[in-house]
């Protein structure tokens, strides 16, 4: 009987390709496990984002035509063509947004200090980041662009421009 249960056992016939069967069932197990975890992973991301922009209050002046949000315990101070944002523990410094002249751009540029000038992008459109010297190894970041024959002027300090300049938006009437 152990004769018979080996000789039937020798018959079975083992596929030529089976390193690659095996070979393709790990890389499908594989993938299917990364693609989970990307989708976990970005599931996180999502709601954390989502938790830090729900503490932020929308701030929009069709008149100034520009809109942001920013974190809900900041104070505005708005006047004609400005709008500054300030910290609750900085009241000396905010992010402030100034609509100007378009030809004023030259202006500007000559009471500066200026470090280095990149491209950047406001509201979606191009925009100059300039970084400007305040002495005492201080520096703030000032951000120009034209749009709708206006020139908008964000500046501040990059931890506290960040927030509002990705939420930063044009408002067109």
């Amino acid at each position: 009987m152990a004769k018979r249960k080996l000789y039937h056992l020798h018959k079975i016939k083992i596929h030529h390709n089976r390193w690659l069967i095996w070979a393709l069932a790990y890389a499908l197990i594989v993938a299917l496990a990364l693609i989970s975890y990307i989708k976990i992973s970005d599931l996180n991301i999502s709601s954390e984002a989502d938790s830090v922009f729900s503490s932020f209050h929308s701030y929009s002046d069709s008149r100034l035509g520009f809109g942001v949000r920013y974190p809900a315990d900041w104070a505005i101070e708005a006047e004609a063509s400005s709008v500054t944002f300030l910290p609750p523990e900085l009241s000396d410094s905010g992010v402030t947004v100034t609509v100007a002249d378009p030809s004023s751009s030259v202006g500007i540029r000559k009471n500066l200090k200026i470090i280095s000038e990149t491209n950047t992008t406001l509201g979606g459109i191009i925009a100059t980041r300039l970084v400007n010297d305040l002495g005492g190894g201080h520096s703030e970041i000032i951000i120009m662009a034209t749009h709708n024959k206006k020139l908008y002027v964000v500046n501040g300090t990059e931890n506290l421009m960040r927030p509002v300049l990705l939420t930063f938006h044009f408002i067109t009437k």
